[in-house]
This record gives C-alpha cells, sequence and structure tokens, in this order.
C-alpha cells in the first residue's frame, strides 16, 4: 500500500470515528485528506469500498500486535493466548471499532453489513485456531464449541460491565473467561458433548483458508529452536543469546506482513546456518524449509 492511499485510509477513520459512516460525505473525506476525487476513485471505486479498507488496516494493524506477542514465545501458553485478547480488547476500544460497525449497520448498506456478519467470524476463527494450539490433542473436537463459549463470555461480560460501570479490567475478563471455558471443557469432555462438529468448522472456515496457519507453523517452529539452542548452549550463555537473538530478530520480521527485509532475514539465518552445532537439528532444518516455502523469496 503507497503512502497517499494509506495516509487517505487513516484520515477517513478519524472522520468515520467523528460522525460516522452514513455522515461523512466523499467531499468531506477529499478536503480532510487533501486528495482530489480524481485520486480518490482510483483509490477507492466507493465509499464503502474506503470503509472496508478501513477496517481492514486496523485490524491488520492489530493482528500484527498480537502475532508479535509470540516471539520468543510457547504458542500453547494460556497466559500468552489471555495477553493477546487483551490487546485486542484494547485496541478495539482505541481504534472505536464497535461505533464504526454500528455507523454501518444504521446505513442499510447490504454490501457493508454482509462485510461484518463476515468480520464477526474472523476473531472467532482466529480463537478457534488458538484453541487448537492450547488444548491437548485428545480434547481438540471441542475446540470450537469451546471457541463459540470463549468469545461468549468476553463479550457479553465486556458489554454488560460497561453498561453498569463497572471498572473491571480486560485482563480480568480475558482471564476469568479462559478459566471458565477451561472448566467447562473438562465438563463436555468428559461426557462427549460437542454440538458442531469438524465438518461443521470445515463449511465455516475451508481448509485451506486459514491465514494464521503460517504463523503458528513459525511460532512452533521457532520454540522447538529455541529449546534446541538453550539445550546445546546451556554452559555458553554469550553465544546462546546471541543465536536466540538472531532467531527472534528472523521471527519478528517474518511476522512484519507488509514488508519484511529480507537481506537482514538472510544475514541472520546465514549466522545460524554457519553454527554447526545448530544447523544439524531438526529443528532449524524444518525452520529453514519454512523460510524457503514462504511466497516471496528470502533464501535463493
Amino acid at each position: 500500500m503507497n503512502k497517499r492511499k494509506k495516509h487517505v485510509i487513516e484520515k477517513t477513520h478519524e472522520l468515520f470515528i467523528e460522525k460516522g459512516y452514513r455522515d461523512t460525505s466523499i467531499q468531506e473525506i477529499l478536503d480532510h485528506s487533501g486528495i482530489s476525487k480524481g485520486s480518490f476513485y482510483n483509490y477507492f471505486p466507493s465509499k464503502a469500498d474506503l470503509f472496508k479498507a478501513v477496517f481492514k488496516l486496523v485490524i491488520a494493524e492489530i493482528k500484527e500486535k498480537m502475532d508479535k506477542l509470540l516471539i520468543g514465545e510457547d504458542i500453547s501458553d494460556v497466559d500468552v493466548f489471555v495477553e493477546q485478547v487483551v490487546l485486542m480488547m484494547g485496541a478495539n476500544r482505541q481504534n472505536k471499532l464497535q461505533q464504526l460497525l454500528d455507523g454501518v449497520i444504521v446505513s442499510n448498506d447490504p454490501e457493508l453489513i454482509k462485510f461484518i456478519k463476515d468480520f464477526k467470524f474472523m476473531f472467532l476463527k482466529w480463537v478457534h485456531g488458538r484453541f487448537l494450539n492450547i488444548l491437548p490433542v485428545e480434547k481438540q473436537a471441542y475446540s470450537f464449541d469451546c471457541a463459540i463459549i470463549y468469545v461468549g463470555i468476553i463479550q457479553n461480560f465486556r458489554q454488560t460491565s460497561k453498561m453498569l460501570g463497572e471498572r473491571i479490567s480486560d485482563k480480568e475478563i480475558a482471564k476469568y473467561g479462559m478459566d471458565r471455558m477451561m472448566n467447562i471443557l473438562e465438563d463436555i469432555s468428559r461426557e462427549g458433548i460437542r454440538l458442531f462438529t469438524p465438518e461443521h468448522v470445515n463449511n465455516l472456515f475451508p481448509e485451506g483458508n486459514n491465514e494464521d496457519s503460517f504463523d503458528n507453523e513459525l511460532s512452533f517452529t521457532t520454540l522447538g529452536l529455541r529449546k534446541e539452542i538453550e539445550k546445546i548452549f546451556v554452559n555458553d550463555e554469550s553465544r546462546r543469546e546471541t543465536y536466540l537473538k538472531l532467531l527472534y530478530f528472523i521471527q519478528e520480521e517474518l511476522m512484519n506482513k507488509e514488508e519484511p527485509r529480507a537481506f537482514l532475514i538472510e544475514s541472520a539465518l546465514s549466522t545460524l546456518n554457519n553454527c554447526t552445532e545448530i544447523n544439524s537439528t531438526p529443528h532449524f532444518t524444518k525452520f529453514y524449509r519454512i523460510l524457503i516455502k514462504m511466497d516471496y523469496k528470502v533464501i535463493e
């Protein structure tokens, strides 16, 4: 995305928050962003398309911050998941996403209302994917039911807290919801009860349409390689910290969806690869293969 287009999206976000989607005119957007009408329609066929761009940019920025919380961490750690949810809740409030959604709903635009409905499944999909990372393999059959339960708990507790003027923190709600969900998981898995099967999940989220699969694979492999490096250099703190910093740097660059700096990734990877203790480990081999599979070339 070029800087000019991103500038228009960001300035329009300000207007949508201030005036609402329906009451913001194209002319106001042109004036506020300092762009000509011709340039505007070159970027966006309609105001509805601009709204989608605003929403997608906000979500992409939130997702990137959530992904970065995984760097150097165990992807199956419940506390890391709770931190991600807390970050998301705070970012949603800061960007006034609910206000944006409410403004579109009253516009009665069928295209945008469908867009919003699709968005509501995005968070559920993400939670379901993370539960597959967190829950024991023998209980993953209940992961979708658990995702629905968890999303319902945090959304309803947050809304009720706001209505009552209670100062319940996002972290309290996110952790409370997770604790309750884990208790429910024990109950439904013991009785073998579930409402949604894997077939339902595949119909809702077709296989191969998982935006988080790369991040999950990368995080799992990075975690395994981290443990191997810690084991290899248990008595050599200096080399251990050097190689771990390089590993985390690569992970962070790869999670930067906009523009990973391939030349820096190559340099860091080369240093890891030149260490015979590291390059002979299974997780480094898998880590290397992940980079080869990437859409843009990091490894020639």
